[in-house]
């Protein structure tokens, strides 16, 4: 049912995976200025796109946004929302090693001095921990199911 506890949970999820399609998620100074790491690429300070290719950050991005939000809606098969949750929990930990491949890529590319992380980097470890609680919340709705199944 979408008023439980673990739908807050996965709405929460939701919403924080948007926060990292809006803004950059690392700064990178280099001796001609700053660089500026996005979902969509990296960009100096006055806006002028580098020739790095991130749209694999942006497809992943994309796909942990939609299955969080599908996920919501799953709510009648709880043992497929569990599964969903526990694929959304391996990827965001995919998602933040390929963060941490792009800037480093971007940092030795472009002889950076040193990576001044966004907040938005700890997005993927917040929604980690709410899809575990999530999925612990579906978990204990599923078990109660098969009691109450059991002594009927």
């Amino acid at each position: 049912m979408l008023q439980r506890p673990q739908t807050l949970y996965l709405l929460a999820v939701f919403i924080l995976s948007l926060f990292l399609l809006t803004g950059p998620l690392a700064l990178i100074p280099v001796d001609t200025g700053e660089i500026l790491l996005g979902h969509s690429g990296a960009f100096d300070r006055p806006g002028d796109r580098l020739d790095v290719d991130t749209w694999p950050l942006t497809l992943y991005f994309a796909i942990v946004v939609g299955l969080a939000f599908l996920n919501i809606f799953f709510y009648r098969n709880r043992v497929r929302q569990m599964r969903i949750c526990v694929f959304l929990i391996l990827l965001n930990a995919g998602m933040l090693g390929m963060i941490y491949y792009y800037v480093r890529y971007v940092k030795l590319k472009f002889e950076g001095m040193q990576v001044i992380y966004q907040w938005r980097v700890v997005i993927p470890l917040i929604a980690m921990i709410l899809l575990y609680l999530g999925y612990r919340r579906i978990r204990r709705d599923e078990l109660l199911v098969k009691a109450y199944e059991r002594i009927r």
